[in-house]
Formats: structure tokens, sequence, C-alpha cells
């Protein structure tokens, strides 16, 4: 009896999970998000400088099945660049919009906000047609736990013309600066810059430590700082002000 309730348990999780999904990829369509990988072969230089070497940019279903591709252009980069370290970088991205997508990233989380709105949506409609059948004294315009689900329903909606707006913003800015280069350390956002160089400088000179992001326009760029890398200048005004 507990194995049956504990495999019971496990098939919903099983069937929430695949809804959630089916959720996430109608707000994707509605959105007309289109997933392409940006994928660039590189090498570094020692002054942290990256060549690259060469580019595929393919839609996102495809990178699966040209995994093969993807393998033999790296073996042959590695045997023609023996000495030196082959890496291969694979940035998502909106074809639509040029945007990034991924985890934390704008369009996802409008996505994610546009797909809760779907899913509260259908609970409230099962809620209603089960007790419709089931209740003879439902009254929908005063149950209460349909007002409580109403009202979420209601912010979700806010929460989710909030990001819209915000992304809107985003997309016309991208489009007028796809030169520009926004640097970040973690989620926190240091700043946008002309150029590759004039981030980094900036990002050696800020004296915040943890995982650095560089994106722009299919260009992606990450490392990390350790406290004792930070620049001896800083340590020493931060030793004063001690």
């Amino acid at each position: 009896m507990a194995q049956e309730l504990r495999s019971n348990r496990q098939s919903r999780v099983i069937d929430d999970r695949m809804q959630d999904a089916k959720d996430l990829a109608k707000a994707e369509k509605e959105l007309r998000i289109e997933h392409w990988v940006y994928i660039t072969f590189e090498i570094r230089h020692e002054d942290g400088n990256r060549e690259v070497l060469h580019k595929i940019d393919i839609p996102r279903d495809m990178v699966d099945r040209w995994r093969w591709l993807i393998e033999w252009r790296r073996a042959k980069l590695v045997c023609k660049y023996p000495r030196r370290k082959v890496t291969v970088y694979h940035c998502a991205y909106d074809k639509r919009t040029g945007l990034q997508t991924g985890f934390n990233f704008l369009l996802s989380k409008v996505a994610s906000a546009k797909a809760q709105i779907t899913k509260v949506e259908r609970k409230i409609a099962e809620y209603i047609h089960y007790m419709t059948h089931n209740d003879l004294f439902f009254n929908p315009e005063t149950d209460e736990q349909l007002l409580k689900a109403n009202a979420k329903l209601e912010q979700k909606k806010i929460n989710y013309n909030e990001v819209y707006a915000i992304l809107q913003a985003e997309v016309e800015k991208h489009k007028n600066n796809k030169d520009m280069y926004k640097l970040f350390v973690g989620f926190k956002k240091l700043g946008e810059f002309k150029s590759i160089s004039e981030a980094k400088q900036f990002a050696d000179r800020c004296g915040e430590t943890g995982v650095f992001n560089l994106i722009g326009h299919l260009y992606k760029d990450s490392w990390y700082v350790f406290e004792h890398l930070k620049p001896k200048e800083d340590k020493e005004n931060n030793s004063n002000a001690d």
C-alpha cells in the first residue's frame, strides 16, 4: 500500500513537470522565441584574449543531432593546434530579438512568468469544474479558495506585464546597441562597455571577486577572480579603511 502511494505520488510529480514544460513551450511560442545556439571554437592566448577559430550557428533542436559535427570540428582543430587548448563555447539566444536565453536571462524570466499565468488559469478552471459538479452550495462569487486563486492570478499578470515591459525596452535597446558588452559579477550588473578590452580592464580594476560574465551580441565569456587575486592597490585601500 505504501509503495503504491509512493508510486502514485511520483507519477503525479512527473505529470506536473511534463505539464509545466508544455506551459513553458506554449508561452515561448506565444512570445515567438526562436531558440538558436551560436557555437564558437576558440583558443585563449597568454594575455587572456580569445581567438575564434570557427563558428557554427544552428537551431537549438539540431544541436544534439549535429553533436558529431561539433566533436569532429573540435578534434580537427586540436590536431591543427596540438599545443593549444581548444575550447567550445555555446551561446543560446533568440533568433528574432538577438537576446540570450537560458537560466536567469530576461527572456526566460518572461516566458516563465507567462507560463505561470497559464498554470494558475488551468488550476482555477479545474477547481471550478470539480466544485460545480460536486458541491451543490458552490458559489464562484463568494468561494474563499477561488477568490484567493483569482487574486493570485491577477498578481501574476501584473508581474508579467512589468517584466514584459522591461523585455520590450531591452529588445529596443539591443537593436540600437548591438556593439555594447554587459559585465556582471554573479547576478550583479557592473556596467555596459563599447569593447571587450574596456570591459575587462574595468573588471580588473573594480576590486570585485567571484564569477565574472561578459555578454555581447553572440558573445559570452566567463572567468573567476579569487580574493587573493584582487589588485594590490585595492587591498591596500581596504586595509587603510580598516
